[in-house]
């Protein structure tokens, strides 16, 4: 039986900057549209679950940043040249 793709599997998939982008579109059009109460709950259930799923890649991108400057640390001399 194949596997259902939900909107939240999907998105994790795609890029960081395509998620972001998405999410600005979500609210440009909730700030500037006239969108049904539905089109709004909708929306607005997306907007959070791409906040999550942003909020999240630049968690790990965070961490794999200090993990990079941790090995580099040991292996890189810092001089000052006052």
């Amino acid at each position: 039986m194949p596997v259902k793709k939900t909107k939240q599997t999907v998105s994790t998939e795609k890029s960081f900057e395509e998620n972001f982008s998405r999410l600005e579109k979500i609210l440009e059009k909730l700030e500037n549209e006239e969108v049904s109460l539905d089109e709004t709950l909708k929306l607005y259930e997306e907007g959070l679950t791409l906040t999550k799923i942003c909020y999240n890649k630049l968690t790990s991108a965070e961490q794999r940043i200090k993990e990079i400057n941790k090995t580099l640390k040991g292996d890189i001399e810092i001089k000052d040249y006052k």
